[in-house]
């Protein structure tokens, strides 16, 4: 769910295969932000949860304060912050 930025209360579910997040159309998640890069984070499943990696865009990707770019464990209630978007991983 999206809680910050303007497409707030826009939610998408999560897929096995993962979601890319980004100003480019072919994202799952298009964001109309402009600090988003093109393909800016995906979020992915691994069998112990779900990760969300930076994909080297410009002005990062973040989980709380931390600075994400390797794959970073996030769990329910999680909020993540992609320009001025902030997206929260709910049930």
């Amino acid at each position: 769910m999206l809680t910050t930025g303007p497409l707030t209360g826009t939610s998408l579910p999560l897929r096995d295969a993962g979601v890319l997040i980004g100003r480019n159309p072919e994202c799952a998640l298009v964001l109309d932000d402009e600090f988003a890069s093109g393909r800016h984070a995906r979020i992915l499943r691994a069998e112990d949860g779900w990760y969300v990696e930076d994909l080297g865009s410009t002005n990062g990707t973040f989980v709380g304060q931390y600075r994400v770019g390797d794959p970073v464990p996030v769990e329910v209630g999680t909020s993540i912050r992609i320009g001025r978007t902030v997206i929260e991983l709910r049930n």
